[in-house]
């Protein structure tokens, strides 16, 4: 039987750097693997003057206390539900008398538990849905991210910014695991570890039964593979990182730390990342072993590196530029695609590239795309952002040429990080690259407001 690798990129990431204020967490988080539980007593601190405002925390997390930072009253708080704007948490904030303001302290504790399901045998489970907003205990490792909120994440409602990047200096404490890891900080061999990080990052929490091994700059996480495999899996990710480098004009992060783990489903199959980590999720059976030649250490299928392509792009948008607005989306994932499309025809072949092409019409083939112009952000599912964006800026890129898109996304990199990310934002990054009115226009009316715009689309990358 062939063996099928399903694999879904998913990213929810946003920037802190649109207010001046990284919030700092410190305290203590205490899990247990086997029994699928998280405690928290952290001080939440250095936070922004808000009126309107939501601290995300995830459902399946109960509030024992907030307190003020002197630690001699509670603070009354709110708690309400929205799915539409984050279906994984509960959102609180602090009620004043005037029910339009809600007072928002510089810092405060929290403390708080939960208990989640170990799935340690899928066999009862669904085929799929595991994803980066749950808490996910396998009975080997939890894993868990910014957007899964195990965390307090502060939430500023009218700029449409969350700020799940923070400093820290916290202890966690696992005693049935082996190993712990925090991201922006070096995996511990331990039951116990302290980590400290100066530089503000996502906070994703990978911890229990497994080992690591550091080749070179980069941290290889449960991934069993030996060494020539790690300087083959790292001479790809090096090429691709230097190709970006190359045409955005822009260097590159620190080196990313990969992260091998088997989902709670029994077929989920997909990456993502938490910068600088990028989670790589298969069923046992298809572990990252699996992708190498075992006689000769080289990767087998090397369109996984298209995939690996993506994610490594998540650096430039999703943590160099943050969108926000109805295009956010659009820019993290649709543009990050495109720059994966770009590594598979520049890096690694152009036969990979035409498939690639082929496959983006085949995704969208009974695809009805709304108008970029008026899509609203819950209207940019799936097959809009990683199957049609790259179509829709493959087409910019033959009517006006390759370089004048690279310019484009260069611009954008470079762009004011206050600006929401919407269509006029789309518009005039375009012409600030030096893309022309007249053929802004030309590419509007034929690709975007026309009533066969994804027939011209499809006619354009043939």
């Amino acid at each position: 039987m062939k063996k099928t690798i399903l694999i879904l990129i998913v990213i929810i990431s946003n920037c802190n750097d649109i207010l001046s204020q990284t919030p700092h967490l410190k305290g203590e988080v205490k899990i247990s693997i086997l029994n699928g539980t998280i405690e928290s007593d952290l001080e939440y601190s250095n936070l922004p003057k808000l009126t309107n405002y939501s601290i995300c925390l995830n459902v399946g997390l109960n509030i024992r206390y907030f307190r003020n930072a002197a630690d001699n009253y509670n603070y009354v708080f709110n708690k309400y539900y929205d799915g539409d704007k984050r279906d994984e948490a509960f959102q609180y904030y602090f009620p004043t008398k005037d029910k339009k303001i809600r007072f928002l302290p510089n810092d405060f504790k929290i403390n708080y538990t939960g208990k989640f399901p170990v799935v340690n045998d899928t066999l009862r489970t669904s085929d799929s849905g595991d994803d980066k907003g749950i808490n996910a205990f396998n009975g080997k490792s939890l894993r868990a991210t910014e957007q899964s909120v195990w965390y307090p994440v502060l939430n500023d409602i009218d700029n449409d910014v969350t700020l799940d990047k923070v400093t820290y200096d916290i202890t966690i404490k696992c005693e049935d695991c082996k190993t712990i890891y925090l991201n922006g900080s070096a995996p511990v061999n331990g039951t116990s570890a302290n980590f400290k990080s100066d530089k503000a990052v996502s906070l994703m929490l990978f911890a229990g039964l497994f080992d690591f091994n550091k080749n070179k700059n980069t941290y290889f996480i449960n991934t069993d593979l030996n060494r020539e495999q790690e300087n083959e899996f790292g001479n790809w990710t090096d090429n691709i990182v230097g190709f970006y480098e190359k045409k955005l004009k822009m260097k590159y992060g620190s080196p990313v730390t990969f992260i091998y783990s088997t989902p709670i489903t029994k077929k989920s199959g997909w990456m993502f990342v938490t910068y600088p980590s990028i989670a790589i999720i298969q069923p046992e059976k298809y572990n990252m072993k699996t992708f190498f030649n075992e006689s000769t250490n080289k990767i087998k299928n090397i369109s996984m590196m298209e995939y690996i392509s993506h994610e490594l792009g998540h650096y430039y948008f999703g943590t160099v530029f943050c969108p926000n607005s109805d295009l956010r989306s659009f820019f993290s994932e649709g543009l990050t695609e495109y720059l994966a499309l770009q590594t598979t025809k520049e890096v690694i072949g152009e036969e990979n590239y035409k498939k690639k092409i082929e496959s983006y019409l085949k995704s969208t083939k009974d695809f009805i795309p709304k108008p970029l112009s008026i899509v609203k952000a819950n209207e940019v599912d799936n097959t809009f952002r990683y199957y049609y964006a790259p179509l829709l800026i493959t087409a910019l890129e033959k009517e006006v040429g390759k370089e004048k898109v690279w310019n484009w996304l260069r611009t954008i990199l470079n762009s004011d990080k206050q600006v929401k990310s919407d269509y006029e934002f789309f518009k005039n990054t375009l012409i600030k690259s030096g893309i022309t009115e007249k053929e802004l226009k030309a590419y509007e009316d034929k690709y975007i407001l026309s009533e066969n715009s994804k027939e011209n689309v499809y006619n354009s990358v043939k």
